[in-house]
C-alpha cells in the first residue's frame, strides 16, 4: 500500500508540473483570442490548428535563432570540453610548483557573477570587433571553470598504476590524456557536455548584450524581442514558446538519465 500511495502522490506531482506545458500547447492551437480560460475551452478541441505557428515562423527568424542557438551551443560544448578535460588532467595528474594556487585561482572563477564582468567584458568584445558575432558568445563561454572541477574530480580516481604503466612504454603527457585519462572519464565527460549545452542554450544577458542584429541573435535572446512585439497576442506567444521548448524537450526525453548525472555530479567525489 506504501508503493501505490508513493506512486500515486508521484503521479498528482507530475500531472502538477505539466499542466503549465499542456495549458501552453493546447493555447498555442487555439484561435486568437481563445486562452483557455474555462473548462470547456479545454474540452473543445474542434477549433485546434496551426495557424499560430506558421505566422510564428513566417513573422519571425525563430527557426534561425534556434540554429544558431544549435550552433553555437556545440562549439562552446566541444572547445570547452577539450580545454576543461587538458586543464582537469595537468592539475590532477601532473605534478608542477603552485599547482595548488592555479587551481584556486581557477575555481575561484565560480565565485564571480556574470553582471560584476559585463562592462570590461564588452570593452573589450568591442575592441576585438566581435560585436553582432557568434564568438562574442562562444569565447567567453569557455571561462566556464565548473567542468575543469568537476573533470578533475574524476580524473583523480584513475589509478596510478595506469599513468605509470604507460609512462614506462614511453606515452608523454598528451598521450596519458588521450589515451588513459579521456576514455576511463567518457562517462564523466559526456554528463560535463550536456551541462556545458544547458549552459549556452539557456545563457540569456551577455548575447542580448553582445548581438545586434535580428538573424545573428540566439533563442533565448530573439524571443523576448518577437514577444514584445506581439503582448496583444496571448496565443502567439504560447506557439513562439511551444517553439521554443520543443528542442529542449527532446533533448531532455533522449538524454534524461544523463542530464540528471551531470547535475549529481557535483556532489561526486572521483
Amino acid at each position: 500500500m506504501k508503493g501505490i500511495a508513493i506512486n500515486i502522490i508521484a503521479v498528482i506531482l507530475a500531472l502538477l508540473f505539466m499542466f503549465p506545458l499542456i495549458w501552453m500547447l493546447i493555447v498555442s492551437l487555439k484561435p486568437d483570442g481563445v486562452n483557455v480560460s474555462a473548462l470547456s475551452d479545454w474540452v473543445n478541441l474542434s477549433d485546434l490548428h496551426l495557424h499560430n505557428y506558421t505566422k510564428v515562423i513566417k513573422d519571425s527568424q525563430i527557426l534561425r535563432w534556434t540554429w544558431n542557438s544549435a550552433v553555437i551551443g556545440v562549439l562552446t560544448t566541444v572547445i570547452s570540453l577539450i580545454f576543461s578535460s587538458l586543464a582537469a588532467f595537468s592539475f590532477s595528474k601532473l605534478p608542477f610548483k603552485s599547482r595548488g594556487l592555479f587551481y584556486l585561482v581557477i575555481v575561484s572563477g565560480l565565485l564571480i557573477p556574470t553582471e560584476a564582468i559585463l562592462i570590461p567584458l564588452y570593452e573589450t568584445t568591442l575592441h576585438l570587433k566581435l560585436i553582432d558575432n557568434m564568438w562574442a558568445i562562444i569565447l567567453p563561454g569557455l571561462t566556464n571553470p565548473i567542468g575543469i572541477l568537476l573533470l578533475k574530480q574524476f580524473m583523480d580516481g584513475v589509478p596510478k598504476d595506469y599513468i605509470e604503466a604507460a609512462q614506462i612504454d614511453g606515452c608523454r603527457n598528451f598521450g596519458l590524456w588521450y589515451r588513459i585519462c579521456l576514455p576511463l572519464t567518457r562517462s564523466a565527460m559526456f554528463s560535463v557536455g550536456i551541462f556545458y549545452f544547458i549552459l549556452s542554450w539557456n545563457n540569456f544577458l551577455w548575447p542580448y548584450l553582445s548581438i545586434t542584429s535580428q538573424e545573428n541573435m540566439i533563442l533565448s535572446a530573439g524571443l523576448p524581442t518577437f514577444l514584445s512585439n506581439n503582448t496583444m497576442s496571448l496565443n502567439l506567444i504560447m506557439a513562439a514558446s511551444a517553439i521554443a521548448a520543443i528542442p529542449t524537450i527532446l533533448v531532455f526525453a533522449v538524454l534524461q538519465r544523463q542530464i540528471v548525472q551531470g547535475v549529481a555530479m557535483s556532489g561526486i567525489k572521483g
